[in-house]
């Protein structure tokens, strides 16, 4: 049987304990975002171009992220999943980042590819009615304080497709 002193053991837990704590605390941070930057929204403001193929075809739209707290938010990327008219268009990414100051708004285009032609017809059908209905899941990657962190949201509207005709 081998004896150990209890100050050994203790100082042994810590050592295990630390590195544990330490992971713990990086996932924790990464998937839930400080109250003080949960005053993201994301809507989308238009459909700015809409180009249908024999296989499917390509959608840009056009997204603004509402930035209602005190201090200015980078967001990384923002990844959308999208219907309109309950057509489920899918997922799409926005093309750079996007700075926002506090208390303002700024738009970025995010662009959809389309890989099913019926898919295609169905919203060129839809456009043709001059607005839409819409409904987005949102999911913004944030750099703050060094950590990329996720906010998920989501919401619905409707929106002018006028200019697609």
């Amino acid at each position: 049987m081998i004896h150990t002193h209890p100050a050994m053991t203790r100082h042994f837990n810590r050592f295990l304990f630390a590195p544990l704590f330490l992971i713990l605390a990086l996932f924790v941070g990464c998937e839930n975002i400080p109250k003080d930057l949960a005053g993201l929204e994301v809507d989308i403001v238009g459909v700015r171009s809409f180009t249908p193929s024999d296989t499917g075809g390509e959608m840009v739209v056009t997204v603004r992220c509402r930035n209602e707290t005190v201090r200015p938010i980078g967001i990384r990327e923002v990844r959308l999943n999208l219907k309109i008219n309950d057509i489920n268009v899918g997922k799409g990414v926005s093309s750079k980042p996007i700075a926002t100051q506090a208390l303002s708004t700024n738009t970025s285009d995010v662009t959809f590819a389309i890989k099913d032609s019926s898919i295609a017809q169905q919203l060129e059908a839809s456009f043709a009615q001059g607005s839409v209905n819409y409904d987005i899941k949102t999911q913004l990657m944030i750099m703050s304080g060094g950590q990329l962190l996720h906010s998920k949201s989501s919401s619905s509207g409707n929106v002018s497709v006028s200019n697609l005709r």
